[in-house]
């Protein structure tokens, strides 16, 4: 948990779940997220709240609505540089994906680290939906170069359905 911000659930219920990316056959794992739902973010160290309204496209989380509030002040734009939203869809996606520790938290010791290519590719899926860095959380935990990286993952793609850049590669 980011200590600038904290993400809490608010009173309205999150959407119908569905599932994205490959299912992996050694474990079952599949990735699903709420087609829509609404988080509260607060900014304890700024006196102000922001209220999320999110959307699950398919491809990633976007951000349908934003509503930000202040107690004291006006709203500076300095605040709203400091809002960290990269961040905060990261966290939000890992407190709406069930189970995300799976794919959010690489720290597998090198001698049990799972290796299908559906696992990787549901990494990638992971931190793309997380508005993350697919290719980099990939490189760190195979230990792969960007080179060696960026063949496997042009090789999930022809196997199977990837997000982003990738999306239009699959065959069939």
């Amino acid at each position: 948990m980011n200590s600038s911000f904290k993400v809490e659930r608010t009173g309205t219920p999150d959407g119908k779940t569905v599932t994205f990316g490959p299912s992996d056959p050694e474990t079952g794992a599949t990735l699903s997220l709420p087609a829509t739902f609404t988080r509260r973010v607060s900014y304890p160290g700024h006196g102000l709240a922001v209220i999320l309204e999110c959307a699950f496209t398919g491809d990633r989380i976007e951000v349908e609505s934003l509503k930000i509030e202040r107690v004291e002040k006006f709203i500076s734009t300095k605040v709203l540089t400091q809002l960290a939203l990269p961040a905060v869809i990261r966290e939000i996606a890992e407190d709406a994906i069930p189970n995300s520790n799976r794919w959010a938290r690489l720290n597998a010791p090198t001698d049990n680290k799972a290796e299908t290519a559906e696992f990787l590719a549901q990494i990638y899926w992971f931190e793309h939906v997380s508005w993350g860095s697919p290719r980099a959380s990939i490189m760190a935990y195979m230990n792969w170069s960007r080179t060696n990286a960026n063949f496997h993952i042009s090789k999930f793609s022809k196997n199977m359905p990837m997000p982003g850049a990738h999306a239009l590669t699959v065959r069939r």
